[in-house]
This record gives C-alpha cells, structure tokens and sequence, in this order.
C-alpha cells in the first residue's frame, strides 16, 4: 500500500475554472473506457494467483486469478454473516446468486438495515417495508430472470469496474489540479457483467432534465434578465450537462459498447437487474412497479419475441390481479413520498443524497447542530400530534452509531 499522490478533488471543486473540470472529466472518461476495454472470461475478483486456492477460483495466468467477489454489496450490512456463494462466475449465473444472497439475509435477520433505505419509513400513513413484500418481488424475478439476462454476448462481458467515482476517491495535482494523480478505494472492486455494474461516475451525475443524445447544452434566452439565484442555477445546469455531454463524447469515440451499456441500463429489463441486488436494504416498491411494467402483454412481446398467432413466443410465468396492481400503486406512491420527506431533511441538514452518517471531525459539531434543527423541523412538519410525533421519532433514520451498535449486538444475542 502506498500513500495517494495529490490532493481530494472534493476540497477544491467548487473553486476549479470549467476548462480544468472538463480535463478531469475527460480523463474519468478515458479511465472508464480503459477498464471497459480490459475484459475478463469470469465473474468475481481479481487476486494474486497465490492468495486464492486453486478450488475457489479461475486461473488466468501465472500471476492472477478471478477468485470469490470482494465487492461491497455482498458484505455490507450484515450480509458477510449468511452463508451463499460467493463466487467466481463463469457466467452471468452471479445475478440469481445475489438475489438468493438478499432472500437468505431476509429469512436470517429480524430487521432491514434503516441507514441505507431512501426514505423515512414505518411512519404513521407512510410505506412499512415488509419481509413478505420483498420475498415476493425476490422470488418473481427469478420467475423471469433467464429472459431478462441480455442475448448480447458483449453486454455479460466481465470488467474489472470502480463503481464509486466520485469526487473524494479522485486525487488532483495541487500545482496543477486539471490533472489527476491517484484514484482511492479499489479494495472492493469486483469482476461483474458490464450490463450489470458499468454506469455512470458519480462525479458527472446531475439532478436536472437530461440532454437529448448529443445535443449541446443551451442556456436560456432570458438569461441576462433573471434574478441572481435563478440565473446562478440556469448556469449550474448549463455546466453540469457540458459535463455529461463530454463524457458521453469522450466514450462515444473509445469504448461505444460502454456507451451502449449504459443505454440498456435504461431499458426496462436494464432497471430491473439494477435494482434487484439492493432489496434486502430497499427498493421492493420500485422493482415490483417493474416488474409488473414488464409482464405487461405488449413489452413482454418485445422481451421475448412472438411465436404463433402474434403470441409471446413464451408464456409470462407471473401475473398480477387488478387488485394487486392497485395494491402496488398505493404502495409506490407512499414510498416516494417518504423519500421525498427524506430528501428534504438531507437539503436542511446540507448533505448529499444517499449520505450515510459520515462527516468530517471538522465539520462533526456544526452538521449535528443542523441534524438536531432538520430533526425539530421534520417532527414539527410531519405530526399531526403527539402519537404521530412519538411514530415517527421512533423512525427517525440519523441514530447515534453508538446506541445502534448496541441495539444490533443485542439483535444477535
């Protein structure tokens, strides 16, 4: 191990000219396309030859072999403690591997793991994850999960993939910060299909209206005569899609089946094996919207061509009642507005999506005085009166880790 050259890209962003950040993304974008480009004939990790049991893994040379998956998702919250395959692959068989890695997590543990889930949930009148709901949406996609798999050889590709680009993974030169040094934390890096683990770095993401294909970015017209904070966002967005653009430009010309992955991640089948891995945390009312898009008459056609009589060349194995389907809309429904109760309380408190608790010991007192604010302002918001109020402080996501750590010790006795 050695120490990373350079400086976190996060702590300088913000005072970066756009011709410096548009060199960074360029060159994410050629890093990227080097790891599409190295393509493997397994699924798993990459080790030393001699750090993994011939047993256990694919010999690829004298130096390296594919070995069991260190990726995060198959050890994060408690999911190192049940026992499944871990690999290696030899093909995209991992797929139906980590959903019954997320069906034997359900039937081991009491709970869903609170601090990863979207959404403020198990308050009064809003969505209550239960067992028996993911189990089911668990067990419908292996129902259809052999026609869902893509047809395209190049798509179940295996690529070595560094899914967690985003700004304090990349060092920067601190004479010359348009330059990158280092990028952190490829110690959990797995060897997954391309159609199941390339996507877009974090770094080029954007909350905003998506850019047609490769049609540039325009600024409005009015520009000049919007007030300062209007005009400030309308030249955020401007810069954020020059961003993506230049990326999806930069992997247009050296890895277009990179590109391509990343456009059947949109696709209906796409979503689904994407969101499928991540049930146990979260997710179930999506991916059953999903699901039931998928069994629909018209796009299970398109998933698996016709046969006689303008019939689906395979009967759908899972159906869904009218009742079910309004069911699952009720569901959906209650499950987005939960998250959207939890995106605004990360907005007060001034943090990004997805934030985990984690903060820096400079930045520790003044983010829990705003956690304590966001808190006192979301109780106040949210409860009708004292019973809806006691609900939902019983939910509250933002626990203090040592009293969790207990709660879970005491879980396991």
């Amino acid at each position: 191990m050695e120490k990373a050259p350079g400086i976190e890209l996060g702590r300088i962003w913000e005072n970066l000219k756009n011709r410096d950040k548009l060199s960074i993304v360029k060159q994410i974008a050629a890093i990227t396309c080097t790891l599409a480009r190295a393509q493997f004939p397994y699924h798993g990790a990459l080790y030393r030859r001699q750090d993994v049991t011939r047993s256990e893994s694919f010999v690829l040379d004298d130096e390296f072999a594919i070995g069991p998956t260190t990726g995060r998702a198959w050890f994060d919250n408690r999911r190192a403690e049940v026992e499944v395959p871990r690999g290696p692959w030899a093909s995209a068989g991992n797929v139906k591997a980590l959903v019954k890695r997320e069906i034997a997590c359900l039937e081991k543990f009491p709970s869903f793991p609170r601090d990863t889930q979207q959404g403020i949930f198990g308050g009064p009148g809003g969505y209550h994850p239960t067992k028996e709901a993911k189990l089911s949406v668990l067990r419908d996609f292996l129902k259809i999960c052999p026609h869902l798999l893509p047809e395209e050889e190049k798509l179940s590709t295996g690529v070595l993939w560094h899914n967690d680009l985003h700004m304090h993974n990349i060092f920067v030169d601190s004479e010359n910060p348009s330059q990158i040094t280092s990028i952190i934390d490829w110690q959990g890096t797995p060897i997954y299909p391309m159609f199941l683990i390339c996507h877009h770095p974090s770094l080029i993401e954007y909350e905003g209206p998506e850019l047609d294909g490769f049609s540039q970015p325009v600024l409005p017209e009015n520009i000049r005569t919007l007030d300062p904070e209007a005009k400030k966002a309308a030249k955020n967005l401007f810069l954020s899609q020059s961003l993506w653009l230049t990326y999806e430009i930069e992997v247009q010309k050296a890895a277009p089946e990179l590109l391509h992955t990343f456009r059947h991640r949109d696709t209906l089948p796409g979503q689904i094996l994407g969101a499928i891995g991540s049930t146990y945390d979260d997710g179930e009312p999506y991916v059953q919207s999903l699901l039931v898009g998928i069994t629909e008459e018209h796009a299970w056609k398109q998933l698996v061509g016709l046969g006689e009589n303008d019939n689906p060349s395979v009967l759908c194995p899972i159906k869904f009642s009218e009742q079910d389907v309004a069911k699952f809309k009720t569901e959906y429904a209650k499950w987005e507005k939960d998250i959207e109760r939890k995106t605004r309380v990360l907005e007060e408190i001034g943090v990004y999506t997805g934030w985990n608790g984690a903060v820096s010991p400079h930045d520790y007192n003044e983010v829990v005085r705003r956690l304590a604010v966001a808190k006192l302002n979301f109780l106040d918001r949210e409860s009708a009166n004292e019973e809806e109020r006691a609900m939902w402080e019983k939910v509250w996501p933002f626990q203090d880790s040592v009293k969790r750590l207990q709660e879970e010790y005491s879980e396991r006795q």
